[in-house]
């Protein structure tokens, strides 16, 4: 039924996060955990692991880096050889 692409992926996400933040008026912990419902109840990202994805997409969106939805982390398992960006 659906082609999940990556743009709109990203743009769902995007939209999602916007949409936690204005419900809880600011308060960033009430908003990923919206955001970690938000991504449970959306089939398309039925294969990530929501506490993770929640949480790189708002790292991601505070300082403008782009969100790699490859990233085996995301779905729960171990991060690529050779990675550099160990940090999360």
């Amino acid at each position: 039924m659906f082609d999940p692409n990556e743009r709109d992926m990203l743009r769902t996400l995007g939209t999602m996060a916007n949409t936690a933040i204005d419900r809880s008026f600011g308060n960033k912990r009430a908003a990923r955990e919206t955001l970690q419902s938000y991504i449970r109840t959306d089939k398309r990202f039925d294969r990530y692991d929501a506490p993770t994805l929640a949480a790189r997409v708002e790292e991601c969106r505070s300082c403008g880096a782009k969100l790699d939805l490859t990233d085996p982390r995301l779905m729960g398992r171990p991060a690529r050889p050779l990675e550099r960006d160990q940090s999360w």
